[in-house]
C-alpha cells in the first residue's frame, strides 16, 4: 500500500486501513530517515489504541511500555543505539515481539533476522515539512 502526500492528521486513518487489512498483525516496523515522523506516527497509532500514558521516543531508554484503557501493554522500541544481536538479547527483545502485544519498533534493521513473517513494515519518506510518502508492506 502506497500513499502520497500524507499529513500527520491522516495517520489514524492509515492505522484503520492497516487494521481492516489484517488486524492480527501486532508487530510494526518503522523505517525512514531521522525526523521523518516515525515517533509521531506511533503516537497517533497509540492514541487510536487508547493508550492512557504519554507516548514519547524511547531513544535513550530503548523501550517504553504503554498501557491501553484495558491495562494491556503496548511496546515502543527504538533500536537506533543498539550495535549487535547481543544487545537485542540483553534487552529481552524476543520476549517483546513474542508477547502477542502491539510492538512499534523504530530503526528495526539490526533485528531483521528476528522477523520472518507476521509483521508490517512502514517506510516514511519526507516530501516537505508537513507531507510524507508512506509505503506499507505486510509480511
Amino acid at each position: 500500500m502506497k500513499f502520497k502526500n500524507i499529513s500527520e492528521s491522516d495517520y489514524i486513518k492509515l492505522f484503520d486501513l492497516i487494521q481492516k487489512k489484517d488486524k492480527s498483525l501486532k508487530i510494526f516496523l518503522f523505517t525512514g530517515q531521522v525526523g521523518s515522523g516515525k515517533t509521531t506516527m506511533i503516537k497517533s497509532f497509540s492514541k487510536k489504541l487508547s493508550v492512557i500514558n504519554n507516548t514519547s521516543s524511547p531513544t535513550f531508554n530503548i523501550i517504553n511500555e504503554y498501557k491501553d484503557d484495558n491495562k494491556k501493554s503496548i511496546y515502543h522500541l527504538d533500536l537506533y543505539r543498539l550495535k549487535s544481536i547481543n544487545d537485542l538479547v540483553e534487552i529481552g527483545f524476543e520476549e517483546y515481539i513474542n508477547s502477542g502485544n502491539y510492538c512499534f519498533i523504530e530503526w528495526p534493521e539490526i533485528a531483521d533476522s528476528f522477523f520472518v513473517d507476521k509483521y508490517i513494515n512502514i517506510n516514511i519518506s519526507i516530501n516537505s515539512k508537513n507531507s510524507r510518502d508512506i509505503d506499507i508492506t505486510f509480511h
